[in-house]
């Protein structure tokens, strides 16, 4: 037999319970999903261990899940659980037969993913390498950092300088006689490497102005490919030797005067035996115009050591040179 006072604290726990279901069934949905394991209904007596189930269904139900600032979600069996708390970024990510996780955004090929406390923020990384014409062999814009070209060799007065199309050299004019290679240098990769580069040269040259690439023996000696201008003529490209950078010495190989269009493409390369020069108008189909053996080159075996980057400003007028790509392989 139940004593008077237990019943009174049935009756007491059973008002309780009768609140409690009251509150779920005038609630938010988020409570109507709690289920109590005893259906107590209007007289019915229940004991304690039936109305301390109910009302341990009902904590478990209504208590959030997770840590603080974590997200809730329906776990199952009425219960509450917790994704999170979310980083910087994070979203809730949907799992097929699984509870959401939080997961961070990740950016694809040349797509820039910035987490912030409240914010996403998407954009292209590298929009020069993914618009026009080029995009397939187009490099981000070149800088005096990113190509490494930081030493510098006969540059005088002339003006090195990152722009919005790309590193830049600006030679004063040399004059009609002068010959005068001014430019930067870096080591040379250890080959076998090919380093391709889109070149303008802005010039108005009544005689010899050249820009091009090549390399530089460290000590005197120049060999070196340019897109050039003779007495004011059409664009060629050629292949030049140099005792110092104001002593020419020949020219192994030079095309005729095609007056090539501009910004026009250049590849130097080094597979340990040989050393080579190509040259493109589209910057993936290169044309082959002189290959020697560095036991045999100019510079020697061993000094093909720096790349050089240079403008022959020689004329009456400022030439500038431009690397507006620079791909190093």
């Amino acid at each position: 037999m139940v004593g008077v006072g237990a019943v009174g604290v049935v009756r007491a726990l059973g008002s309780l319970a009768f609140v409690a279901i009251g509150i779920l069934a005038t609630t938010p949905a988020a409570f109507a999903q709690c289920v109590l394991p005893n259906n107590l209904l209007n007289g019915t007596v229940a004991d304690a261990p039936q109305m301390m189930a109910n009302f341990n269904a009902l904590l478990a139900c209504l208590t959030p899940g997770g840590s603080t600032n974590a997200i809730q979600y329906n776990s199952g069996s009425g219960v509450l659980g917790g994704a999170g708390p979310l980083a910087d970024g994070e979203l809730l990510v949907g799992s097929t037969g699984n509870p959401p996780q939080a997961q961070a955004l990740t950016g694809g090929s040349n797509v820039a993913i910035t987490n912030g406390a409240g914010s996403i923020s998407i954009a292209a990384s590298n929009a020069a390498s993914n618009t026009g014409l080029y995009r397939q062999v187009l490099s981000a814009t070149p800088t005096i950092a990113s190509t490494g070209l930081t030493g510098s060799l006969n540059l005088g007065t002339a003006i090195v300088g990152d722009s919005l199309t790309g590193m830049f050299i600006d030679a004063p004019p040399s004059g009609t006689t002068v010959a005068n290679l001014a430019g930067r240098l870096k080591a040379a990769p250890t080959p076998p490497y090919s380093i391709k580069v889109l070149i303008a040269a802005t010039r108005s040259s009544n005689n010899y102005s050249a820009v091009g690439i090549g390399w530089y023996d460290g000590a005197s000696k120049v060999h070196v490919m340019d897109i050039a201008t003779a007495n004011g003529g059409a664009n060629f490209i050629e292949v030049t030797q140099w005792n110092s950078p104001t002593s020419f010495n020949a020219t192994p190989y030079a095309t005729p005067a095609n007056a090539y269009a501009q910004p026009i493409w250049m590849q130097i390369a080094d597979d340990g035996t040989n050393v080579s020069f190509a040259f493109s108008q589209d910057g993936a189909n290169f044309l082959p115009i002189l290959s020697v053996a560095k036991a045999s080159g100019f510079l020697g075996a061993t000094g093909y050591g720096s790349i050089f980057f240079f403008v022959n400003p020689r004329g009456t007028s400022r030439t500038t040179g431009t690397l507006m790509s620079w791909t190093q392989n």
